[in-house]
């Protein structure tokens, strides 16, 4: 096992200048020393060999951390993390690469302090992925060379070249901008002349408010009543054909049809149109009549109504058997949708 306890440490901002004193008095290792050190400890796991490997690069852990310094978070944390990086790069090293440790340390020392920052930077969990990761740690750099300001919103000539410097999406360079600014409590007061206003208190409900909710119901169900209506006044071969070209999973071709009534497939697509011409009819003449609220449900516009959660599947069907019936008996897709679901 490596001797940590022997190892310095840094617990504050305050002790970083007798840290990096300490870390200096450990000599550097010349490439055969290290090459002899990095075998012992792969073939015979020499806790020796790991202390030499790790204190003669504990400098280079450090002068990784310290690039990282404008992030804002305590120095002690960076130099940790860089030097568990740089900890876990020893532990993997194969002196017969070719290269030296340095070399292959500092790819693993960027790696765990990067990783730390993203951890620590935001209350809100910063994404990992490689252009997210590139974005993060090259934007201020890049809005600095463009001379947009550090917390202004990007022109979109900015947006565009720093999208296509970084090759990622405009949308992302957007995103990542706004999370650099650091986070904002919704309850910071608007500011110091208000009555103890909140910025929490300007966010908007998406949801219906009791009234329109009810009038969304109301709405509803008075389609409904229309719908089994209009069904109701079609004939039993009619509603079996609706029903069989429409409604059931396994829909049944003119075909099939002429042979279970008896009659031509011309006969069958002639009943089929003729009672989707009578469902059209019917639920328009029905729901052109003043409803009590003294509004013409047929020109109410679906946009001006709330969104009310529908039941499981029932987008589904609005937007597969809505469209398609709909457009057949010219009504809207969320009548023709709340037809189906009532014949089915």
């Amino acid at each position: 096992m490596l001797p940590v306890s022997s190892l310095p440490a840094i617990h504050s901002e305050r002790g970083l200048s007798r840290y990096l004193n300490e870390i200096h008095r450990f000599p550097l290792l010349e490439a055969p020393e290290e090459i002899e050190y990095a075998r012992r400890l792969r073939d015979r796991g020499d806790p020796e060999a790991a202390y030499r490997l790790v204190t003669s690069h504990l400098r280079l852990a450090a002068k990784i951390a310290l690039q990282h310094r404008r992030y804002g978070l305590a120095i002690a944390d960076l130099i940790s993390e860089a030097n568990v990086g740089l900890m876990l790069a020893v532990k993997r090293f194969d002196p017969e690469m070719g290269f030296r440790l340095a070399t292959y340390a500092t790819w693993w020392i960027k790696a765990a302090v990067q990783e730390y920052i993203l951890r620590s930077w935001s209350l809100v969990k910063l994404g990992t992925t490689a252009a997210q990761k590139k974005l993060f740690f090259n934007l201020r750099k890049l809005k600095s060379r463009l001379g947009a300001p550090e917390d202004g919103e990007l022109r979109t000539d900015q947006l565009k070249q720093i999208a296509g410097s970084l090759k990622v999406r405009a949308s992302d360079v957007i995103e990542m901008d706004g999370r650099l600014r650091g986070d904002i409590s919704l309850n910071v007061p608007l500011s110091a002349d208000t009555d103890g206003s909140e910025w929490q208190d300007r966010l908007v409900d998406p949801s219906p408010d009791p009234e329109s909710f009810l009038v969304e119901v109301s709405d509803r169900e008075r389609e409904r009543i229309a719908l089994a209506e209009a069904l109701a006044a079609l004939s039993p071969r009619e509603r079996s054909i609706i029903r069989a070209r429409h409604l059931d999973e396994q829909q049944k071709t003119l075909e099939e049809l002429a042979g279970q009534f008896g009659i031509s497939r011309e006969r069958i697509r002639q009943i089929e149109q003729r009672a989707l011409q009578r469902i059209k009819a019917n639920v328009c003449a029905l729901l052109t009549e003043p409803d009590p609220r003294g509004r013409d449900l047929v020109r109410t516009s679906t946009a001006d109504r709330p969104k009310v959660r529908s039941a499981p599947g029932a987008d589904v069907r609005d937007n597969a058997l809505g469209r398609k019936v709909g457009a057949k008996i010219g009504a809207p897709a969320p009548i023709a949708a709340r037809l189906l679901n009532l014949a089915a």
